[in-house]
């Protein structure tokens, strides 16, 4: 408990490049600390060996914020089990909970994303803060000169993660413009947040989470209209008829169907913009992501919600802390039973090799011309079978000469 950052140490152990994959097209560690300036790492032979120089440091404040908020979120619960822990991981960016067993079921179902301080969270408590400041009758500006602190002092507490600063950009660009009362555009604000970021950290466009990130995004900005024009055409009523005459059912069951077809089209979007950079970095292919995330991104929101309740009435409303964290704790033992169901059955997810540059150009390539509309136009559809033809031949090739070569791949095992 005496370790933070900032406190001199002294250790011995052996200093070394980084090992290398073991395997052609598995996890490169070290080109992954060398894209952050690291080029070498340390191994001590035992906790033994780190020695603290000083003793009477007070911890930084980020340290003290994260105890105290441990603390709060445990409060009034029985145990600090597994469900309380995982809620440290999602609210507070605590990884200590996230063992390779715990984190299987979320990685396989296509839903460990809800664990990083992301765009979900960035945007849930913008949305939370920015619904009790318009309450209270305060408006837009001073709406945004509250939250956007708020925001940046939740970055900082959570340990400034790459992808909470991401977020954090992203969303004080789309405040920004609310509070002065601008047109807002997610591809420009994407675009952005993705200048600001790169002008600071070039080498951030070769992370697996920057990329994962953006594309998400742009397939939803992308995929989101031509999705929800579909939405409004299959739930359409007669405009002509007023409402009261609908039947009683058809006025309950809409609005239901409304929420439940833009979460599902939401993961779609997400699912279509990720998969390929999933395939690439973490080798598997999950088709259960889209009933995954239509079932835990509301329940997570939701215990996101009750955490925040929580550290928000931690220091003077302790009642309503217990009942926040049981609620909490709900919501994530629902998630970690429904992530372990869902990858049960046969087909929910298969390991696959990697895709190659020639796929990603094709694949996006062809996502973002299906999006765009233009293959379907009369004077590009010429042009449009060529390219299906094109396309059909390489994988063909390709699956032709795959069939005809045999590949054997040995693991050193304790050397």
């Amino acid at each position: 408990s005496g370790f933070f950052a900032g406190e001199p140490v002294e250790t011995a152990g052996i200093i070394a490049p980084p090992p290398l994959p073991v395997a052609e097209g598995l996890f490169d560690y070290r080109n992954h600390l060398r894209r952050q300036g690291i080029y070498f790492q340390l191994k001590a032979l035992s906790p033994g060996d780190w020695k603290l120089l000083a003793t009477n440091s007070t911890p930084p404040w980020s340290d003290r914020f994260l105890a105290w908020s441990q603390q709060t979120l445990a409060r009034g619960l029985p145990e600090q089990d597994e469900p309380v822990k995982l809620l440290w991981a999602m609210t507070l960016g605590w990884k200590t909970a996230l063992t390779s067993e715990v984190a299987a079921p979320f990685m396989q179902a296509g839903t460990m994303h809800i664990f990083a301080i992301s765009g979900l969270h960035i945007a849930l408590i913008a949305g939370i803060l920015v619904a009790i400041l318009r309450v209270l009758q305060l408006p837009r500006f001073w709406c945004g000169t509250l939250v956007i602190p708020v925001l940046w002092s939740y970055t900082a507490a959570t340990g400034w993660q790459p992808s909470a600063i991401r977020s954090t950009i992203m969303m004080t660009i789309v405040i920004t413009g609310w509070a002065l009362k601008r047109p807002s555009n997610l591809i420009n604000s994407l675009a952005a947040a993705a200048f600001i970021i790169l002008l600071y950290d070039p080498q951030q466009l070769f992370q697996a989470s920057f990329q994962l990130s953006f594309f998400v995004v742009l397939s939803i900005a992308l995929f989101m209209p031509p999705l929800e024009k579909l939405r409004d055409r299959l739930l359409q009523t007669d405009p002509l008829l007023p409402r009261e005459l609908l039947p009683r059912w058809q006025r309950w069951l809409n609005p239901v169907l409304w929420v439940v077809s833009t979460w599902f089209a939401t993961s779609l979007a997400a699912w279509f913009g990720s998969w390929p950079l999933t395939a690439h970095y973490f080798h598997l292919f999950s088709p259960v992501t889209l009933l995954a995330d239509l079932l835990i991104v509301p329940l997570a929101s939701a215990a996101l919600a009750c955490n925040l309740g929580s550290l928000i009435c931690g220091g003077w409303f302790p009642g309503a802390t217990e009942l926040f964290n049981h609620s909490g704790w709900l919501w994530m033992k629902l998630m970690v039973e429904i992530s372990r169901a869902v990858i049960q059955p046969a087909g929910a997810f298969f390991y696959v090799s990697g895709p190659g540059t020639a796929d990603f150009v094709i694949y996006y390539g062809a996502l973002f011309a299906v999006l765009s509309g233009v293959p379907f136009k009369k004077p590009w559809r010429m042009w449009t079978i060529l390219c299906v033809v094109g396309i059909a031949a390489f994988y063909g090739w390709r699956w032709q000469d795959a069939r005809q070569t045999t590949t054997f791949t040995v693991l050193p095992l304790n050397g």
